[in-house]
């Protein structure tokens, strides 16, 4: 059993910062369910320069050390941009991994809380890496598969440690898997919605157009921004983070996976389906050099990867629970899903959906997808 001698520290110099940035594969190396994140990625998270959402952030970056050992580590933060849009008075924590040792885990946790409550916040939440666009939740159930893309990895006991510092559950998040060559025929329902679509002269389904990528990335994220922006946690994305985060897809994007639906013209509604990159990565450690870049090519466009990912989906407001509004979504999903199995992709995740999303939970089983994981987000009040 560890020893109960835990030093807390600031993560306050690049030294400790690297050593913060390091911990996660060094904790989790052989672990089955691992997928060590591109180490550069990880880095640029953590960078003013690379990413425009520390530009928003307020942060105290914290580890804990065992006779001179990194342990564990946390990051507290106030997020300006999700203060203005909610105006809660709440500060965040994330980035929380740490030994199977139930007193490193709360000392963390009292650590973060510490902070937050000395900057005059009035409640804890999270875990999230710096806003809900980004890596957010607590993997509660589904531990046998690994996180796809842009989703966290976590361990069964980070729950108790969590609870065990006075956090309860504020929201859960199901990440649904669809078999993409399983499930037919599809449900009445869902064929109904199909058909409707297909008749309707108001609606049209249509793929990225060609040379028109930035066009598109800021059509749907401006129909993003509307249709998610009464979901618990929202934050908009600002036009530099929306540029940002075009940059960092478009490498594993393909133009297939990208559709917009039109509806009496006018753009309605998008899905947006990506290769999985963890898997694409799997076995690197994080790694491009010196050989990892051609691994990655290989198998992202060569043997191709078998698992996809929907981190993107919206239908703006005022179509939210028509006929017209479902039966594009409807149309949207059997589509990206057919351009999937064109790709080779077998399985698709779609993440992460609230737990009170009735209308998304619905069209992901008629979909024929499942619920198989469950992320939590916390909250306490100071």
């Amino acid at each position: 059993m560890p020893s109960s001698n835990i030093d807390i520290v600031s993560a306050g110099n690049p030294k400790d910062e690297a050593a913060f940035l390091e911990l996660p594969y060094t904790l989790y190396k052989g672990e089955p369910a691992w997928r060590a994140p591109l180490r550069f990625e990880r880095k640029e998270q953590f960078s003013p320069k690379k990413n425009p959402a520390l530009h928003h952030i307020t942060r105290e970056l914290f580890l804990a050390k065992r006779g001179g050992e990194i342990v564990g580590r946390i990051a507290a933060f106030i997020n300006h941009a999700h203060e203005a849009h909610h105006n809660d008075g709440a500060g965040h924590f994330g980035y929380f991994d740490c030994e199977a040792d139930p007193q490193t885990g709360r000392a963390l946790m009292a650590a973060a809380q510490g902070w937050l409550k000395a900057q005059g916040c009035l409640k804890m939440v999270g875990p999230a890496q710096w806003s809900v666009n980004e890596e957010c939740g607590l993997l509660v159930d589904g531990f046998d598969t690994p996180p796809v893309v842009m989703m966290p990895y976590g361990r069964p006991d980070y729950q108790a440690m969590i609870e065990a510092a006075g956090l309860s559950k504020a929201t859960d998040m199901y990440a649904f898997q669809a078999d993409l060559n399983a499930g037919y025929p599809r449900p009445k329902q869902t064929q109904m919605m199909v058909k409707l679509a297909e008749r309707d002269p108001d609606i049209v389904v249509r793929p990225m157009r060609s040379g028109k990528f930035m066009d598109e990335v800021q059509l749907v994220m401006d129909i993003f921004n509307d249709a998610w922006s009464e979901n618990w946690g929202f934050v908009p994305f600002s036009q530099d983070q929306i540029e940002h985060m075009a940059k960092e897809i478009r490498p594993i994007m393909f133009k297939e996976g990208l559709w917009v639906g039109e509806i009496k013209g006018k753009p309605a509604a998008y899905i947006w389906m990506i290769p999985d990159l963890n898997e694409a990565v799997a076995g690197l450690d994080g790694k491009l050099l010196p050989f990892g870049w051609a691994t990655l090519i290989n198998r992202l466009k060569v043997k191709g990867v078998k698992q996809a990912r929907i981190p993107l989906m919206g239908l703006r407001k005022e179509w939210h629970n028509t006929r017209k509004g479902l039966a594009i979504v409807a149309q949207l999903c059997e589509t990206v899903f057919e351009a999937g199995r064109q790709k080779g992709f077998t399985h698709c995740e779609l993440s992460w959906i609230l737990e009170d999303n009735a209308g998304m939970i619905r069209i992901c089983e008629q979909a024929s997808a499942t619920a198989y994981k469950t992320y939590r987000m916390y909250e306490k009040e100071l």
